[in-house]
């Protein structure tokens, strides 16, 4: 699904538009001139279906938004599948995806509660490596930037497209349309940086919005990350998608 002249969509499920395996986040293609990336990589049952979609040439970068396995789970299969793919995630969530650390990652909460069925596993990736706050990877006419955003959980990083007279951003589980956010009740959900990660958003002006889940918003998209901010800074909490 062609988003932009850059971007587009190869891997959603049940919380999207079903392109992929039920269980999977929103998987983006960013292509350059030079090389290209995916953002996310889907939960690991619905890789197939993504590569597919990607086709030739193959990304030379994985960018991980976050280590929750419906965005990580597909990471070790498309870094075992794509040689010599960069997989990139903001610490401490790339330790605990290199290690396939599920309790760190939360997924035997997310199991008992139905998110994933019984037998789901989430498999190391140890060719993670570490992206840090403000780390630029220049992909030939795009640059994408990492925003560290930590709230939604520890580690979360947002990605900043920038292209010729246009700037998007990659939100994870961070922020979605009108405004609202992901609060959950996980050991690594934290409000007070969830605030903080908002106000540094609101501040982006960005035209494009690509969450994590649910509607992409292609243009006018800063008043969806200026109204999340707006409910933090009256002191209340934004309407959450869970």
């Amino acid at each position: 699904m062609r988003l932009t002249a850059h971007v587009t969509l190869v891997g959603s499920g049940a919380g999207g538009f079903d392109l992929t395996d039920p269980l999977d986040c929103h998987v983006y293609l960013v292509r350059g001139t030079k090389a290209s990336a995916l953002v996310d990589a889907g939960a690991g049952r619905g890789v197939d279906a993504i590569l597919h979609n990607v086709g030739a040439p193959a990304p030379a970068y994985l960018l991980l938004t976050h280590g929750h396995a419906d965005h990580a789970g597909g990471a070790a299969q498309l870094a075992r599948r794509i040689p010599g793919l960069r997989v990139l995630a903001g610490a401490p969530a790339a330790g605990w995806i290199a290690a396939g650390d599920e309790a760190m990652l939360s997924l035997p909460r997310a199991r008992a509660g139905g998110t994933y069925p019984a037998d789901y596993a989430f498999e190391p990736c140890p060719q993670v490596t570490v992206v840090d706050d403000g780390d630029e990877i220049d992909l030939g006419g795009v640059t994408l930037r990492a925003l560290a955003t930590p709230g939604h959980a520890d580690g979360h990083t947002c990605y900043v497209l920038d292209t010729a007279g246009h700037r998007a951003l990659f939100s994870g589980d961070c922020v979605f349309t009108g405004g609202r956010v992901s609060l959950q009740n996980l050991h690594d959900c934290r409000v007070p940086e969830y605030a903080r990660s908002l106000s540094r958003l609101a501040a982006l002006e960005v035209d494009a919005l690509f969450p994590g889940h649910h509607e992409i918003c292609l243009s006018r998209a800063q008043r969806h990350l200026t109204a999340a901010h707006a409910v933090f800074e009256a002191g209340l909490l934004p309407r959450s998608t869970t």
